[in-house]
């Protein structure tokens, strides 16, 4: 049996470590453009490198080479990055990076060596030994695809000059998975869209459920698919929705880029238009709505993630129309982050069961809005 001292620790120092975590800053705070429905925007390359052996057929400690050597390269890229060998981190501390989207779901749960580099701003991780051997992501808040497509390939190209990708001149770039296979380009974009789920409740049969169709049915024309707050695999949490593309082989970047830009647009629009529809028809349930999710926040003893995320996701849609003043997104979007399991037990420095999250969270949000 490991000792204690072999243990992950959730503050870890020493070799290879790091240092203890510095958390980057929060950008998801930040305004961007169409920020009243467009929460961010993210673009994620696949890149694995000639040499090795893809992840699911890695010889016996390829694995651990590979990651001590693009820990090496990505310090050379950028002497500032944050740089952490995920082994060496406790459960909670990968959590923690994977509910500010710095990881994977899969690679916080992983076991194999693997690491992620993040810039202090937070706006830049690099995941090493994911699905592939490296996940480049650039992240914006808002709508801005043109200064996260000029930032991901300058990074890319810095890094192409130190190491060398597996490429096929037909084919492209080489992936793990052939869905990436080609220009390994992911563009994803996050919306806010109470407006769509609201109108249903109002109005059953009408609205929402059209539009929130036809946002699908547009997203297979244009080879995009809709999914939840985590990406892949999760479901529309406090109406929180992910649109992005699923096709990288034979389609070019700017076609890519266009394509999710167009439906992110188009989605806009609809769900603008039905935030103005609930003012002029139902103004007074849409205030109810609000103001009911402020009372449970501001008082409850008890909350579970979910309940709180669909309450400061109606807060954030009352800013947005100007129905309440006493609370703004940016502190909405800061609790989105801060309630959440990891955060919580990384704040208390301590494994807290659920009844003590649920706890603690009422109460962190409690105060927060007391202080807004």
């Amino acid at each position: 049996m490991p000792g204690a001292d072999d243990q992950p620790s959730l503050f870890p120092e020493g070799p290879g470590s790091g240092g203890a975590i510095e958390l980057p800053d929060l950008w998801l705070q930040q305004s961007g453009p169409e920020s009243d429905v467009v929460v961010s925007s993210r673009m994620r390359l696949a890149r694995n490198l000639d040499g090795f052996h893809f992840k699911p057929r890695f010889a016996e400690g390829e694995c651990d080479r590979l990651e001590v050597h693009l820990k090496q390269v990505l310090r050379d890229v950028d002497p500032a990055l944050h740089y952490h060998t995920l082994t060496q981190l406790s459960a909670t501390a990968r959590k923690v990076m994977f509910e500010r989207h710095l990881i994977s779901r899969e690679h916080a749960a992983d076991e194999h060596a693997r690491g992620v580099g993040y810039t202090g701003d937070g706006r830049t991780s690099i995941m090493v030994n994911e699905e592939d051997h490296l996940r480049i992501q650039v992240f914006a808040p808002g709508l801005d695809l043109s200064s996260l497509d000029h930032r991901v390939n300058d990074l890319d190209d810095r890094i192409a000059r130190r190491v060398t990708y597996s490429f096929d001149p037909r084919f492209g770039y080489r992936t793990s998975c052939p869905t990436n296979t080609g220009t390994g380009l992911r563009v994803s974009v996050m919306l806010h869209l109470p407006a769509l789920s609201f109108r249903a409740e109002v109005r059953p049969g009408r609205g929402s459920e059209q539009d929130i169709v036809r946002m699908q049915n547009a997203a297979q024309q244009l080879g995009l698919t809709v999914r939840g707050l985590f990406g892949e695999s999760s479901r529309a949490e406090g109406e929180f929705y992910q649109i992005s593309n699923q096709v990288t082989l034979g389609r070019a970047p700017e076609k890519t880029i266009r394509d999710v830009q167009e439906l992110v647009d188009l989605v806009v629009g609809w769900e603008r238009r039905n935030r103005e529809s609930h003012l002029n028809e139902n103004k007074s349930r849409l205030e109810d709505h609000v103001w009911r999710a402020w009372a449970v926040l501001t008082h409850a003893r008890r909350m579970t993630s979910s309940e709180a995320l669909g309450h400061l996701s109606a807060l954030r849609l009352g800013v947005s129309l100007k129905l309440i003043d006493t609370v703004d997104v940016a502190s909405i979007q800061g609790l989105m982050v801060a309630m959440r399991p990891g955060h919580l037990q990384f704040e208390a420095e301590t494994e807290l069961s659920a009844d003590q999250r649920d706890e603690r969270r009422a109460r962190l949000i409690r105060e927060r809005l007391a202080h807004t």
